[in-house]
């Protein structure tokens, strides 16, 4: 297997220039100085020229069909090479010029984000954002025409492999017809629920304090990891270097304390990948799908779950002290609430779907070249008055420049939400049909059982199936809608 091990060496080197890409991006994020940020643009582009150009060089190539004629690939190294090969053609197809100027463009183009979106100031961002995204599109065709697809599907390829237009709208189409009622319906139901709204304000050392306790009770490895604050929550770094981070409100803590349980599920599946393959491809995780169903499934069928809340209860009254608001009955009607309301991050777990399906299609329409990003916030306007009864007329803010995503040009990434959250539903009801009394456990703030379980059954996987093989082995299903459906009537309507 020489020529095997030759690609091995060679992705050894890239997977460590990557983790050194993706701190500087953190540091960038969470605590670099507003004077480098130039500075950081250009040394972030060249380090991923220098990436690519490594990935494309036509002795990879060599390599991979050497390697191909090799006897004695195992299962893990034959799918690494799939991986290794689907990279070399991805970096192939594109110029190095295109990706350095793409890459400072989305960068300059958050950090315009950044500054802009609390003024509100949709016409300065406007040319940023027009020039980031047309950059990221010309990649998306190039990408496409490589690998035989449509440009929008080269872009959701990027994000969650195996999916595409076609099945996402047959899962998304289900969604909107049946969504709608239910969430009128458990609306309606919530109309007589008495909720006192705690009173702060809440420090923010209290506050990450709370943080810190949930982590580590969720088996976060602090030797592993570390909390920060950035203007939009994240996780990234390395499976040995994992960094979270959150925001504060002193006002209210239960967004920053679940933004951070969102975020650990991230982590926890970061922290146990297998170690013997963390440098190569295979490693790594290939789907945000299932990354996401991983956060998804610690925060809203574990943590916002009436088990976790009195499990939580005794915590918030240790940090902040005791008041009339702090009741089971009332922080679990809190967590729960179904309301349609603006922000996506904040939104309720019935409701947060629709936020997703509105950003696909809008995607899909700049895509296809029948709307431009100067309309977008008359047609994000529309989708949110449609879908949510809200309108965002010249509320930029708070509608078209509310996250971070499509500034730092991860187009096509949103849906990974919603079909994750999906799959999330899918594992926990399967974990729950072999752990019937886990919800003892939840109470008493014990989560081995749970998170050994999703490190046996889906972690040490990594990338090494694709994400429906590894569903369907785990569930004996596709995915579907159906346990999500199922676990939203049994919440809130039963």
């Amino acid at each position: 297997m020489k020529k095997y091990q030759q690609l091995k060496n060679i992705f050894k080197r890239v997977s460590q220039l990557q983790y050194a890409q993706r701190i500087l991006m953190w540091d960038e994020a969470v605590m670099m100085p507003h004077g480098a940020q130039e500075s950081r643009a250009n040394t972030v582009a060249t380090l991923n020229r220098t990436i690519q150009k490594m990935i494309m060089n036509k002795k990879v190539k060599a390599l991979i069909q050497d390697a191909r004629l090799e006897d004695g690939l195992s299962d893990w190294d034959q799918a690494n090479l799939n991986l290794i090969e689907k990279k070399h053609i991805r970096a192939t197809c594109l110029p190095l010029k295109l990706t350095e100027e793409s890459t400072k463009a989305s960068i300059r183009c958050e950090q315009a984000w950044r500054k802009l979106r609390p003024e509100n100031n949709w016409n300065d961002f406007l040319p940023y954002f027009e020039k980031s995204f047309r950059l990221v599109k010309e990649m998306a065709v190039r990408e496409s025409q490589a690998l035989g697809l449509d440009p929008y599907d080269a872009m959701l390829d990027t994000y969650s492999p195996g999916f595409n237009q076609k099945n996402i709208d047959n899962i998304f189409s289900l969604l909107k017809q049946t969504l709608p009622p239910l969430v009128q319906q458990i609306y309606s139901n919530q109309q007589t629920d008495q909720i006192q709204i705690p009173s702060g304000p809440f420090s923010i050392d209290d506050q990450k304090m709370l943080g810190l306790t949930a982590m580590k009770a969720l088996q976060f490895d602090f030797n592993r990891g570390r909390l920060d604050v950035s203007h939009h929550p994240f996780c990234s770094g390395s499976p040995v270097d994992v960094r979270v981070t959150t925001r504060y409100d002193e006002n209210e803590f239960i967004t920053s304390l679940f933004g951070i349980c969102h975020e650990t599920g991230h982590a926890l599946y970061e922290q146990g990948l297998p170690a013997q393959w963390l440098e190569q491809p295979v490693g790594h995780i290939d789907s945000m799908t299932m990354h996401e169903s991983q956060s998804l499934l610690i925060e809203m069928q574990v943590c916002r779950s009436l088990p976790y809340v009195e499990y939580l209860l005794p915590l918030v009254i240790n940090q902040f002290g005791q008041q009339p608001a702090f009741t089971v009955d009332n922080l679990y009607r809190m967590v729960t609430r179904v309301q349609p309301g603006l922000i996506r991050v904040n939104a309720d777990e019935v409701t947060y779907p629709l936020h997703i399906i509105l950003r696909y299609e809008l995607e899909k329409n700049l895509m296809n070249d029948s709307l431009t990003i100067k309309d977008l916030p008359a047609a994000w306007d529309e989708l949110m008055t449609a879908y949510l009864g809200i309108s965002t007329k010249d509320n930029f803010e708070n509608g078209v420049m509310q996250d971070v995503h499509w500034p730092g040009g991860a187009f096509g990434y949103f849906p990974s939400y919603t079909l994750g959250r999906l799959m999330a539903a899918q594992l926990y009801n399967q974990f729950e049909s072999a752990h019937p009394k886990f919800n003892e456990d939840i109470k008493q703030g014990r989560f081995e059982l749970l998170i050994n379980w999703l490190h046996t059954h889906v972690h040490s996987s990594a990338s090494s199936l694709p994400v429906d093989d590894l569903l369907r082995k785990v569930t004996g299903k596709p995915l579907s809608s159906e346990s999500f459906l199922a676990h939203i009537r049994q919440r809130y309507l039963t």
